[in-house]
């Protein structure tokens, strides 16, 4: 996940990280006594300041005084304004370090956590004013936080382990909230109106019932211990000693996203306007970009005419049958994020992995049949599969273990189906030599066999004895030897299979190859090579084929789209390649003649068009210029003629199409070079017709027109001077003048 950092920025230690609700703005504080105002769009510094070298560990915005204050270790807050940097008040606090700084949502009041284990509201309208202290912890405050159904409630939490829900106005305790931990609780957070989230030394997140102060649960958050809570619109982040930020749903509590914040021990988060998250820990911040929510995926074509689909948004399982596709079913809601779900063959079955578990639930009632450890399972029979786990693959015989296989030299992450004893494996792309390989499995074997070494590679389908291989840039086609029998380039985003059509998404659009084996002794040259056809200009996720149809989703919609597969048209194609001759297919002959053009089997395709323009184009391709020639009847094919005449150095037959096409310059140049006299004369006279008039003179000039150079010039300031060296008369040059 670490490509979701946006910007890293290496400080001094930072404490704690706040953002403005309304602006992009967002403060750091540093344990070397500097603070720094930053723009969240830029990821730029904007100003800086400095107390001296006394720690800083508290901050908040004052929105609505368009201000913001720092709590430090010597017991001091204070404000300043936000666009000055300007002191505008302080106030010794507290006399012990100043842990916390929360701001009340609505009334003028801010809230200041102390190792003095005292907690004093603060009236900041006017200067600064104590309104009240709150006593009754024990140990270090280390966290607060304002109620948001509740103004008169302000929740505290401290290294005593307990958290303290207040009632302000009287500074007296509503609840204390103690059972859950045995260690220092380090933050807390009311999360929407339901929940307070409270995490500390332990690594633990636990939740409370909001309204009945209820231990709702307590799950594992961080290997060590949690420092920071912070709300986002849908859940809530953490972050820890272990140098993790974690982002989660309050529809569960387990950890959607997880991503390494590259600071070392992680102090602090806050969410940006954008939804970004900005991380400051002991050796900077880090800017990470917004988690997108992903759509996961399962196919499965149950015969000719239906398949299933199984869509995993979030939490929530769908299925599409491919017969009613506009009719989708919610199978469930599940407590957890899934990171892979599969479904299969039957489509009675779905596998849902997550954090190192497969569970397999019916699809019809979801009812859970199997949970195992693992991943990345493979169905092979109806109630039978294989997973990944501690490296090796682990079979699993009508929803009972059967035996572990072993991969020499491999630990698996990842497995793929290619055929009923063979498997494509993945080790961690992380390792300093990633693997990727196809191995073989019998029904006894508890040691894999090796087949093909194929690194880089991120899918195999197999067709009879060949395999195809995808790669992020490349398709290869190879034989069971490791020998590359053809190669196409492209690049591959998504993909799926059926039988010998490989169907690819290259990102703007979907194109198909076809994998052909031509008989013995009757091999062909275009047989050993892959041609992209294109199909469809989509941008969707290529899900599986069924029957004619090949189905797609579009992520943006959450839509099921299908497109038809020309079948008919295949098979001619097919039989193209293998060099076999069969009936074009009724109404796709442009698709035909289009297709053979792709292969250059120009010829071919003259053979098949029955239109005059496409004839003409082929004509050209195959340099039987004549022929072309005798069909250009229009000024551009004319001109176009002339051009490739040219080109081949026959002037004549340029000079020829030139006077039938629109181009007087081309005409005027090639009766030059031809020497006819009377072609210049004509191409000059058609010059001036057309309004080319320096053309048209150089034309006439070289063929001694003087009458049309004489014409042409009327009206300039040449005209006497071009009468005074010429005759027009005789046509020949005039004697220069003795006046001269």
């Amino acid at each position: 996940m670490k490509d979701r950092i946006a910007g890293r920025f290496e400080k001094a230690r930072v404490k704690q990280v706040v953002s403005h609700r309304k602006e992009p703005l967002s403060l750091v504080v540093l344990y070397n006594g500097e603070f720094e105002m930053w723009n969240t769009i830029s990821m730029s510094m904007i100003k800086s300041g400095s107390i001296g070298e006394i720690p800083i560990r508290a901050a908040a915005f004052i929105e609505d005084s368009e201000c913001f204050a720092i709590g430090a270790d010597d017991g001091i807050v204070r404000i300043y304004c936000i666009d000055t940097f300007k002191l505008k008040c302080q106030v010794t606090a507290h006399t012990d370090f100043i842990r916390y700084i929360a701001v009340h949502p609505v009334l003028p009041y801010l809230a200041t956590a102390s190792d003095d284990t005292t907690i004093k509201i603060w009236d900041y309208s006017q200067d600064i004013t104590l309104i009240k202290t709150l006593s009754g912890h024990t140990h270090f405050v280390m966290g607060l936080d304002f109620s948001s159904k509740d103004n008169k409630i302000l929740y505290s939490c401290s290294l005593d382990h307990a958290i303290i829900a207040w009632n302000i106005e009287t500074g007296t305790p509503i609840k204390t909230l103690s059972k859950a931990t045995k260690t220092g609780l380090n933050a807390v957070m009311a999360v929407t109106d339901k929940y307070i989230i409270g995490a500390g030394d332990d690594g633990k997140i636990h939740v409370w019932d909001a309204s009945a102060y209820t231990l709702i649960t307590s799950v594992s958050g961080h290997t060590g211990p949690v420092t920071s809570i912070t709300q986002t619109p849908h859940g809530f982040i953490t972050a820890g000693e272990d140098g993790l930020v974690k982002e989660w749903s309050t529809k569960r509590f387990r950890p959607e996203t997880v991503t390494p914040a590259t600071v070392q021990r992680v102090w602090s988060t806050a969410t940006t306007r954008s939804g970004d998250i900005l991380a400051g820990g002991d050796s900077g911040i880090a800017f990470i970009k917004h988690a997108q929510s992903r759509t996961l995926y399962a196919f499965t074509a149950r015969d000719k005419i239906d398949g299933r689909v199984i869509l995993a948004e979030n939490t929530q399982i769908t299925q599409i049958k491919l017969s009613a596709p506009n009719n989708p079913r919610v199978v469930s809601s599940l407590s957890f994020l899934p990171d892979r779900v599969s479904i299969s063959e039957s489509g009675r079955y779905v596998s849902v992995e997550s954090d190192g578990t497969v569970s397999v639930y019916t699809v019809l009632g979801f009812l859970l049949q199997i949970s195992v450890p693992g991943t990345s399972l493979v169905w092979t029979g109806p109630e039978s599969f294989i997973v990944v786990h501690a490296g090796n693959l682990v079979v699993y015989t009508d929803f009972e273990a059967d035996r572990t296989i072993s991969v020499p030299g491999v630990r698996a992450v990842s497995v793929e189906g290619v055929s009923k004893t063979e498997y494509f494996i993945r080790s961690a792309a992380e390792e300093s030599d990633p693997v990727a390989r196809i191995i073989s499995v019998s029904q006894t074997d508890t040691t894999a066999v090796d087949i093909l070494d194929i690194p880089g590679c991120i899918g195999v389908h197999k067709y009879k004895s060949v395999y195809a291989l995808f790669y992020p840039e490349r398709v290869d086609i190879i034989s069971a030897d490791g020998s590359v029998i053809s190669t196409l380039s492209c690049k591959v985003v998504s993909w799926c299979t059926q039988e010998n059509l490989l169907f690819i998404q290259t990102g703007g659009q979907v194109i198909y190859s076809i994998i052909t084996l031509p008989k013995q002794g009757n091999l062909q040259k275009a047989a050993n090579k892959m041609h992209a056809i294109a199909l469809m200009g989509v941008t969707g996720t290529l899900l599986g084929a069924c029957g004619d149809a090949l189905w797609y989703l579009i992520k943006e919609s959450g839509r099921i789209c299908m497109e038809d597969i020309p079948r008919e048209v295949i098979s001619w194609q097919e039989g193209i390649l293998l060099g076999e001759k069969r009936p074009v297919p009724e109404g796709h002959l442009r698709e035909c003649i289009h297709f053979l053009v792709s292969l250059h089997m120009l010829e071919e395709a003259y053979a098949l068009a029955d239109d005059a323009d496409e004839k003409f184009e082929l004509l050209i391709q195959m340099g039987r210029l004549e022929e072309a020639e005798e069909l250009a009847d229009t000024e551009a094919k004319c001109t176009r003629m002339s051009s490739l005449f040219a080109r081949a150095g026959r002037v004549e037959a340029a000079l020829r199409c030139a006077q039938k096409g629109g181009s007087p310059e081309d005409e005027v140049l090639l009766a030059c070079l031809a020497g006819s006299s009377k072609d210049i004369s004509t191409a000059a006279h058609r010059a001036a017709a057309a309004g080319k008039n320096l053309v048209a003179l150089a034309g006439a000039y070289k063929a001694e027109q003087f009458d049309l150079c004489q014409k042409i010039l009327a009206g300039t300031e040449f005209a006497k001077l071009f009468a005074r060296t010429h005759t027009s008369s005789q046509g020949t040059q005039a004697q220069p003048s003795t006046n001269e």
